[in-house]
């Protein structure tokens, strides 16, 4: 597939064009792919660059062509449908980077059975410019989580924090994971009171870690790893092993440096996990800790 308009500046601080983007994506299109694959996908559009406004974008019109871009409806509770796409074929990537697409988003499940995830994700984000604090809260969070026999994997996010995540058997449905993931943030928060927290404000966090457990719920999104941020620099979201976070800062990795990451992969060695047995544990711990988790709604907190 060729690129067209590969002169457009896409990121005006950097001098990087459409062009690059869309060789980068080529680049890393076989390492996003077990990501992002038959995945609903919600994307982040630049067709004029961040000089211009983009828009968020989760419909897949009817000229994308099905070989390379899928569509999934999904009822919504207005009565509507959106027919999200989906990359059907590696090729896809490169026919959604043509569209002045920076940025990918998916669920932690697939088209194939959105009712049961294949990842839980705990997402770190801390006050600007504090890598330290969120350095210091991944790796408590990551003990707490080995405490209950839940080992994960590290990412930056390309922006301010970093991203935890483990795959799972699907044996447990999405109210299950999601539960974990709270649990888990619930309990971090607590044994961290002054370096974690689980207040969805801004204002009610001072200085301190948002644990974000809420990218577990059907149909929210995370970024996809090696996906690019609409953000100065062009960062990356960059797979790490746990021996980089405390030298690797969250937008570290460019557009311009990612060479050397290409030929390391430090989530090789991933085994899905079980969930049924540490989300036994974990509802038992908050039930110990005195923790009430009451129901949470994002759009009225």
């Amino acid at each position: 597939m060729d690129v067209t308009s590969a002169d457009r500046v896409v990121f005006p601080d950097d001098a990087i064009t459409k062009g690059d983007v869309f060789s980068y994506y080529a680049k890393v299109a076989q390492r996003m792919q077990p990501f992002l694959a038959r995945r609903p996908l919600t994307v982040e559009r630049y067709p004029k660059g961040l000089g211009s406004r983009g828009f968020m974008q989760k419909n897949a019109p009817e000229h994308y062509p099905a070989e390379l871009i899928g569509r999934h409806l999904v009822s919504r509770g207005d009565g509507g449908v959106t027919t999200y796409p989906y990359i059907a074929s590696v090729e896809g990537i490169a026919f959604f980077a043509n569209l002045g697409v920076l940025t990918f988003h998916v669920p932690p499940a697939t088209v194939d059975d959105m009712l049961n995830p294949d990842w839980i994700i705990w997402d770190l984000d801390p006050p600007e410019g504090r890598v330290e604090l969120v350095r210091g809260a991944a790796h408590a969070l990551r003990e707490l989580l080995e405490h209950f026999g839940i080992p994960t994997v590290v990412m930056t996010s390309g922006s301010k924090g970093y991203h935890l995540r483990t795959p799972l058997t699907r044996a447990v449905d999405h109210d299950v994971a999601a539960a974990v993931a709270r649990g888990t943030a619930a309990l971090a928060a607590a044994a961290h009171p002054e370096l974690m927290t689980l207040a969805f404000r801004k204002a009610e966090r001072g200085d301190r870690v948002f644990v974000d457990w809420l990218r577990n719920a059907p149909l929210s999104t995370s970024v996809v790893p090696w996906s690019l941020r609409a953000r100065t620099g062009a960062p990356v979201a960059m797979p790490l092993a746990w021996d980089e976070v405390n030298g690797i800062a969250p937008n570290q990795y460019g557009l311009r440096s990612i060479e050397e990451r290409l030929a390391i992969n430090p989530w090789a060695l991933l085994e899905p996990l079980d969930l049924t047995g540490p989300s036994e544990a974990v509802s038992a711990a908050v039930a110990e800790a005195g923790i009430e988790l009451e129901p949470f709604d994002r759009f009225r907190s």
